[in-house]
């Protein structure tokens, strides 16, 4: 019976892995495919089955996790604890009655900061086949900006990001304030020299800005 070869995305398929997983198992010596004339990887089926056959939670860990669904829930400041427990509770509930098996990550910091522990703990989670999918209770709460950017590298580790509430979330409209204020302070900045008056005059003037929005908005309301 003759061998049957498959290429590295149909082996990663198979194996219900991403395509850099498979090459990191490779570094590894977790596994070896054989190279054809053109240097292209080929697997046996044979090899594939015997790799569903490790000690997965040893080995593969990313193969045992990989029906893992991960709730990110995210506030931009240490006061708005309360806001990130309410937040949490909503996804793990909203997970519970979907029946995923999932985990909750917190995190605190501007939804402009791409260096948060918690979004680099679940970008690595994504790149290393730790999860099938995020969950979040907004969209913004993943990222202020670059939205695209992290779905496109989850789309291509085959993970999906599940948004509970389509909506905008008026609830955050202080923080995103204060976020497009560090967008105008970061290129005045850029533009003028940090210290310089000309940097510290618009700076001034947008915080005045938003603040007389806010009492705007107060007034209104009453």
């Amino acid at each position: 019976m003759a061998e049957e070869y498959l290429g590295i995305k149909d082996a990663a398929k198979y194996l219900k892995v991403s395509i850099s997983t498979l090459r990191r198992w490779e570094k590894k010596g977790l596994i070896t495919p054989m190279r054809t004339a053109g240097n292209r990887r080929r697997y046996t089926v044979r090899q594939l089955d015997d790799m569903l056959g490790l000690n997965t939670q040893k080995e593969l860990g990313a193969v045992a996790r990989r029906g893992l669904v991960i709730g990110y829930c995210r506030v931009s400041s240490s006061g708005q604890k309360a806001d990130l427990e309410r937040q949490a509770e909503v996804v793990a509930n909203y997970c519970e009655k979907q029946g995923y098996q999932f985990r909750i990550i917190k995190d605190i910091g501007s939804g402009m900061n791409y260096k948060k522990k918690g979004l680099q703990e679940l970008l690595r989670l994504v790149c290393e086949g730790g999860c099938s999918k995020i969950v979040v209770n907004y969209k913004d709460r993943l990222v202020r900006f670059g939205y695209e950017l992290i779905e496109t590298v989850c789309e291509e580790h085959n993970v999906d990001i599940e948004i509970i509430n389509q909506t905008d979330d008026i609830s955050y409209e202080e923080e995103l304030r204060e976020d497009v204020l560090a967008i105008i302070t970061v290129f005045s900045a850029k533009l003028y020299g940090k210290r310089s008056h000309r940097n510290e005059q618009i700076v001034a003037e947008n915080r005045k800005l938003f603040s007389k929005d806010d009492k705007k908005e107060t007034k209104d309301s009453n």
